[in-house]
């Protein structure tokens, strides 16, 4: 092989093991007590109750014994933020808590369906579509590095300097002349455990039927426990920093993330001062659109559709044998795969 084949090949996209993947995760993630520091609310408590959120996820902990063991301490630290919240893990399959146990709590008792329908109950709001269960599968294979996803994102929900639903991780391995790159786009997990939903005592966060993590800025406080319960860093705090140096009034142009036209940014406004991520566009899902991410990109290495549905291409790559998930030890089971 000659000296021009030997550096294109090593320009060329890798895929490592499956460890070293988990590793590039860890590494970005940020420093969960550092984190808490900036926040009103204890950071000991947000330490603890975020670990055994992932010990939930990996079934350790039942959901039921984690709220009879932090119902108290939330009473305290959150107040009527709280009390006045239905637990809206109830009465759907899969998620964490009983009505039985709920009704002894300290929170209000509700479900998931009561939270879907006040998030469609506006006129303004879209309601969740179909019997869909929405992911994400991402060809490492394919994947260049380009960053066209992460720009795409930031264009199409409107995200603030610090707020990126879409970031591509980056990392050389071995030692020239035998250097390979790996690319690993890592936007939320979309997880069917979540441990974020787990964590959360104002109900902010919750799992739609379609697979897709949702966050209610309207009830969100802030307390940013589910970013460090989330095990793949993928959740963002708004500062309500703007891009108007680069962009004159940037921050006048409403996100359009679920639906809601929140109008210009605005101190002690919705979603400044709330935890956001990735909602895999379900504005546009909504609309029969591909997420901004995979319809920008560029080597077709992202693929969004019904997991659910056993012809979809999604759901074929997901049950091929280059299919996996980040972190498979946290319990989380995410709806997005990738292809080694």
């Amino acid at each position: 092989m000659s000296s021009a084949d030997d550096s294109e090949a090593a320009s060329m996209p890798s895929v490592p093991d499956v460890a070293t993947l988990n590793g590039m995760v860890d590494a970005e993630m940020s420093d969960a007590r550092e984190e808490l520091s900036k926040t009103e609310y204890r950071t000991d408590l947000g330490l603890a109750m975020a670990e055994d959120a992932k010990r939930v996820a990996r079934g350790e902990l039942s959901g039921d014994d984690y709220w009879k063991k932090y119902d108290e301490a939330a009473n305290v630290e959150f107040g009527d933020d709280y009390r006045e919240t239905p637990n809206p893990a109830i009465d759907a399959d899969g998620q964490t808590i009983s009505r039985e146990t709920a009704e002894k709590l300290g929170c209000s008792v509700g479900s998931m369906e009561s939270v879907a329908e006040s998030m469609a109950s506006d006129g303004s709001k879209e309601a969740e579509s179909g019997d869909e269960k929405w992911g994400m599968v991402i060809d490492l294979q394919k994947c260049v590095g380009c960053d066209s996803c992460t720009v795409a994102c930031k264009a199409e929900n409107r995200t603030p300097p610090g707020v990126s639903y879409n970031v591509v991780m980056e990392e050389e391995h071995g030692e020239f002349p035998n250097v390979t790159r790996t690319n690993v786009p890592r936007p939320c997990m979309q997880c069917d455990n979540p441990p974020c939903v787990q964590v959360c005592p104002v109900s902010a966060t919750y799992k739609m039927d379609n697979g897709v993590v949702n966050v209610d800025y309207d009830r969100c406080i802030g307390c940013r426990y589910c970013m460090i319960a989330c095990p793949y860093g993928a959740r963002y705090f708004d500062f309500g920093d703007n891009y108007d140096d680069e962009v004159m009034g940037s921050g006048e142009v409403t996100s359009p993330e679920y639906g809601v036209d929140r109008g210009s940014r605005e101190d002690g406004k919705s979603p400044v001062g709330n935890v956001r991520k990735c909602s895999m566009c379900m504005h546009r899902l909504n609309r029969g659109e591909e997420p901004a991410c995979v319809e920008t990109c560029v080597g077709d290495a992202r693929n969004a559709g019904d997991l659910d549905d056993p012809e979809s291409d999604v759901s074929e790559m997901a049950d091929s044998n280059r299919s996996f998930q980040l972190k498979e030890s946290e319990g989380t089971d995410p709806n997005v795969y990738y292809l080694k």
